[in-house]
């Protein structure tokens, strides 16, 4: 699970997210990221050290929720990894979206998916 300090969770920054922010794809994964400016949202309370990430798994790649949240956790665990090694840029919200080729794919393939996202928006530090 990630820490709470790095989850997106209200709906409004979803909103702000998918309005401001910038789609990267890769083969498995698509990424939308908005590098967090404090100045255009002052009643957000966003700072340049904030960092918020969401994964998504729609209705569309199975409608089972249990492979759905497989995804999810399997994801949520790559990034959990990259926090846990502080290897991750602040002053960002990310939102990771799964396409349906991801479904059976197993763990090493999505995280070298995530990690090749990530270098290609350059967040990895």
């Amino acid at each position: 699970m990630l820490p709470r300090q790095y989850r997106l969770i209200r709906m409004k920054d979803f909103e702000i997210l998918m309005k401001e922010g910038r789609f990267y794809n890769s083969s498995l994964i698509q990424a939308k990221i908005w590098q967090i400016e404090p100045n255009k949202y002052p009643r957000r309370a966003y700072t340049i050290s904030d960092l918020k990430i969401g994964f998504v798994v729609g209705l569309k790649i199975d409608k089972r929720a249990v492979v759905r949240n497989r995804l999810k956790r399997q994801m949520r665990e790559v990034v959990r990894l990259l926090l846990k090694d502080n290897k991750l840029k602040t002053g960002f919200m990310i939102l990771f979206m799964a396409k349906k080729e991801a479904l059976n794919k197993d763990y090493k393939e999505l995280e070298l998916d995530v990690l090749s996202l990530l270098r290609q928006c350059r967040l990895l530090k």
